[in-house]
């Protein structure tokens, strides 16, 4: 027998898979055979590039069973015992300021914030929107 002739005809190779069976201990051989039978049949259901196999069992989250999953449960009662004042509220009173846009000559009352240099260098939304 010739290898390169044996590659070319299937009978040959079964015949060549049934000697080597042979050799082996029964119970091998019925695992082999099983495992040849299956990797020769197609799927049923074949699967696009998009689709992705997922694993059928759980997966242990192992957070939930550490001590680290409690530890900013402490923070709060830290927080309360260091605290010296209670919040407090950041809104300030401030007062509107009238502002002239320097493109179209449009009067606004504007928040002070909002003006970063003089109040001859103001622009408006809508001026400040169009080019120029």
């Amino acid at each position: 027998m010739d290898l390169n002739e044996l590659g070319k005809n299937p009978d040959q190779i079964k015949q060549l898979i049934g000697l080597l069976q042979q050799l082996l201990p029964k119970e091998e051989a019925s695992d082999e055979n099983s495992a040849i039978e299956q990797t020769e049949e197609f799927p049923s259901v074949m699967r696009t590039r998009g689709q992705k196999s997922r694993s059928k069992t759980k997966q242990n989250n192992k957070f939930l069973s550490m001590r680290e999953k409690d530890m900013h449960k402490e923070d709060t009662k830290i927080d309360k015992v260091l605290c010296k004042s209670g919040p407090v509220s950041r809104s300030r009173d401030f007062s509107m300021i009238k502002v002239t846009c320097r493109v179209c000559g449009r009067t606004e009352e504007i928040n002070p914030v909002l003006l970063f240099d003089a109040p001859n260098r103001y622009k408006c939304n809508n001026c400040s929107t169009s080019a120029g």
